[in-house]
C-alpha cells in the first residue's frame, strides 16, 4: 500500500493492491458510507460518486461501530424519579433512548442490576462542565443524543456516526454546556467548520443554519426527481 502527500500536505493519494475477498470487503464498507452522504447542501445536488466514495473512507475511518464509542451492547432508560419509587405506580414517566415509553416497573427491573447515573435538572442552571474541558464527557454525551436524537442539520436525521459540535467553538471560549453542543453527522460537521456556514436559534429557541452568504439553509429537504436519482447515484 503506497500514500503519498502533495507539497504541503493538502492533499494526498491512496493505493492499495489487495485480494480479490478482502478487496471486495473494502469496497462493499467505503460504498456502504458513501450512500449514506446526503445531498451537498452548498450545490443542492449529490456530489460525484467518486467524491462521495472518499468521503465514506474518512467516514469508516474516523466512526465506531456504535453511536457512544463503546464495544458493550447497552441500553439507556431516562425515567423521572418518581418512576423509580416504589410506592408509586402511575406518577412519573420512563422511556428508552431512541425508543418508545416504557412502564415505571420495567423501568425499575432495569436498574436492579445496571449503572445508574443521575442527572438533575435546574432550569436556573446549564447542564455541562463549562470550561473544564473540550471533550464532552459521556455522562453529556447520552443528555445531548437524548435531545437531539440524530444530526440536527435540516434534513439529514442520520443517527449513526454523529459528533458533538461545539456552537461557539471551544478555542473561542465556548463552553463544553448542553445548550452549545448540537448533533452533527460527519458530513455536516465539516460544513460548519471548513466551509464557513454558522448556526443560529430561531425566535422560538430552534436551530436555523446560514450558508457563509448570510442566507439561511430551508428546512425542508427538497425531494429529488426520481429521473435524477440515476445520474446522482442516490438509492430510491
Amino acid at each position: 500500500m503506497s500514500i503519498q502527500y502533495t507539497l504541503g500536505g493538502i492533499r494526498g493519494h491512496m493505493n492499495a493492491d489487495l485480494q480479490g475477498a478482502e478487496m471486495s470487503l473494502v469496497e462493499s464498507a467505503i460504498r456502504e458510507k458513501a450512500d449514506r452522504i446526503p445531498v451537498n447542501p452548498e450545490s443542492g445536488i449529490f456530489d460525484p460518486y467518486p467524491q462521495r466514495m472518499a468521503d465514506g473512507l474518512v467516514e469508516l475511518a474516523t466512526t465506531s461501530s456504535d453511536e457512544h464509542g463503546s464495544g458493550l451492547a447497552q441500553i439507556t432508560v431516562h425515567p423521572d424519579l418518581d418512576a423509580l419509587t416504589e410506592d408509586s405506580q402511575t406518577t412519573g414517566v420512563s422511556e428508552l433512548e431512541g425508543g418508545p415509553m416504557i412502564a415505571n416497573e420495567t423501568a425499575r427491573r432495569l436498574s436492579c442490576d445496571a449503572l445508574v447515573e443521575c442527572t438533575v435538572y435546574d432550569h436556573a442552571r446549564t447542564l455541562g462542565i463549562g470550561r473544564r474541558s473540550r471533550l464532552v464527557p459521556a455522562w453529556l454525551r447520552r443528555q445531548l443524543w437524548y435531545r437531539d436524537g440524530g444530526c440536527q442539520f435540516p434534513g439529514c436525521g442520520s443517527r449513526l456516526f454523529v459528533h458533538a459540535h461545539h456552537r461557539t467553538h471551544w478555542a473561542d471560549g465556548g463552553p463544553t454546556d448542553l445548550c452549545n453542543l448540537i448533533l452533527l453527522c460527519g458530513y455536516h460537521h465539516r460544513f460548519l467548520h471548513e466551509h464557513g456556514w454558522r448556526i443560529e436559534d430561531d425566535p422560538e429557541g430552534k436551530p436555523i443554519f446560514r450558508k457563509p452568504d448570510g442566507s439561511v439553509y430551508p428546512t425542508i429537504r427538497p425531494r429529488l426527481d426520481p429521473r435524477l436519482r440515476e445520474l446522482v447515484g442516490q438509492r430510491p
